[in-house]
């Protein structure tokens, strides 16, 4: 069964931690049977919260209520407070710690926490009261954030929502019930309307490269690759939790001068030098912009020809957000700083934030050491990229499997790749490339030229360069080596 080797490759491959030891397992048990402490939590368990997922969620890390009043809004972003749950140096957090994120696979997730506090004790269930770490907002009318406080809260999440509902309710107002949650979100949608205003004010990346929802049938299998589709919804929550992260980068930076950021660092001039090639940039007109005027001109450009492979290219060119505790600011959201705060039940940086913050709040002393929460951070940045490419890979191995009956047909590329040994060709269709060796482009012997990203024919001069649309013929797939052989479909 191609789906399980596929993850136990993945498993043995990145050395992933698949299994729970029955002492953490026993632990997680005492954990979940912690009494609630209500003495030092606000009780907002009358407040009309809602978490806002996918269909198939199963952990809910945060639940909103927005309230419009006079002078603007007020926004309260509610977040699982694993931090009480986990404590400092226990078994569990040492595990927590070395898995440092949950790993999402299609159909399927390892977790960083066990299910008994992933799914369910930590995890913002409907109509139960739960622990959560608030971040209460006060914004105006144009959205521009005033103030911010954060505190220990005790709330009773009064809808589970999904997107699609909320998008339903969005566009046509039927879905919903609750008259409280149905204001909440209402206010939310124009609070939204506010910050993305602002978000354009501010010109950062609008990066939309189109993403696949692998369908499985009930034995696992591809069963079709659809796009996924953006929602007004998404962005309902997105902005949400990018002001929370925020709110939490700035708290840090000023009560310890150093915190678990999020960073997003300026592209490499190099890479930028390549994308100015590809979108055809005058040289008097790259030379006068700066790299944030660059990629948000070669972004209109993509967008304008809906070209994909555009986008990916300008994603390929930007550095990689990693955690560090040095503020040095997120290019992509072009804010002066940033963290991670809204997903603790899933990603360890934010369970990081969270003790942060709470020992500040709590005025206690001692704690991390900025070398000891680096090395942490930058653990984090490696078990991020590891979970990234173990999800990549099992996604690429199903991909391949669902092609097999495809080998012989044509299929539309695009050249995302050029080396000496032939093209890398993206088939945009099914969120995948292939290789079209160097031996068998037709006609010619190519070479690559350095510098230039092309393969240049000696004799007849023809070229294949980054970028480029064909239409290639798959000859050859091996699902589990994650390969693709491509020919040029005319043989011309």
């Amino acid at each position: 069964m191609i789906y399980k080797e596929a993850i136990q490759d993945a498993i043995s491959m990145h050395d992933l931690p698949a299994e729970w030891s029955p002492e953490l397992l026993k632990e997680a048990e005492l954990i979940a049977q912690k009494t609630k402490q209500t003495k030092y939590r606000k009780d907002l368990t009358t407040l009309p919260f809602a978490t806002i997922d996918g269909e198939d969620a199963k952990d809910f890390d945060d639940a909103i209520y927005c309230q419009k009043n006079a002078g603007g809004y007020s926004l309260y972003v509610a977040i699982a407070d694993v931090s009480f749950y986990v404590e400092v140096g226990s078994r569990l957090d040492k595990e927590a710690l070395k898995r440092g994120t949950s790993i999402y696979f299609p159909g399927t997730v390892i977790p960083m926490l066990p299910e008994k506090l992933s799914n369910d004790i930590c995890s913002l269930r409907p109509n139960e009261d739960r622990c959560a770490m608030v971040c209460q907002m006060s914004l105006d009318a144009e959205g521009n954030r005033l103030s911010y406080k954060f505190f220990s809260a005790l709330i009773n999440s009064q809808a589970r929502l999904t997107y699609k509902q909320v998008e339903g309710h969005i566009k046509n107002s039927e879905l919903l019930k609750d008259p409280e949650v149905i204001s909440s979100i209402h206010s939310l949608d124009r609070l939204t309307s506010a910050r993305l205003k602002l978000r354009q004010q501010r010109h950062a990346l609008e990066i939309n490269p189109k993403e696949a929802i692998l369908e499985l049938s009930q034995n696992q299998e591809v069963k079709n690759i659809i796009v996924k589709k953006p929602m007004r919804a998404h962005k309902l929550v997105e902005e949400s939790m990018l002001l929370a992260n925020e709110c939490s980068a700035e708290f840090m930076q000023e009560r310890f001068g150093f915190g678990v950021f999020r960073i997003h660092e300026d592209p490499d001039p190099s890479k930028l030098e390549v994308l100015k090639k590809y979108f055809q940039i005058p040289a008097q007109v790259a030379k006068e912009s700066s790299p944030l005027e660059t990629i948000n001109y070669c972004l209109k450009k993509a967008a304008e020809k809906k070209d994909d492979s555009g986008q990916i290219l300008v994603l390929q060119t930007l550095a990689r957000a990693e955690y560090s505790t040095n503020n040095l600011g997120h290019f992509g959201l072009q804010l002066k700083q940033y963290s991670h705060f809204t997903s603790p039940i899933r990603r360890y940086p934010d369970l990081l934030t969270h003790r942060m913050i709470n020992k500040s709040l709590a005025h206690a002393k001692g704690g991390y050491n900025q070398s000891q929460l680096q090395d942490m951070c930058e653990d984090s940045s490696v078990l991020e990229r590891r979970a990234e490419k173990a999800s990549r890979q099992v996604e690429q191995v199903l991909i391949c499997s669902f092609l097999k009956d495809k080998i012989g047909s044509e299929v539309d590329g695009v050249v995302t790749g050029v080396t000496d040994f032939g093209l890398f060709v993206n088939l945009e269709a099914y969120f995948i490339s292939g290789l079209l060796h160097v031996s068998d482009l037709p006609g010619d012997r190519y070479h690559l030229i350095q510098g230039a990203n092309i393969l240049k024919g000696k004799r007849t001069g023809k070229s294949f360069k980054l970028g480029q649309r064909i239409k290639v013929k798959i000859m050859a797939i091996s699902p589990l080596d994650r390969k693709i052989n491509l020919v040029i479909a005319d043989g011309k």
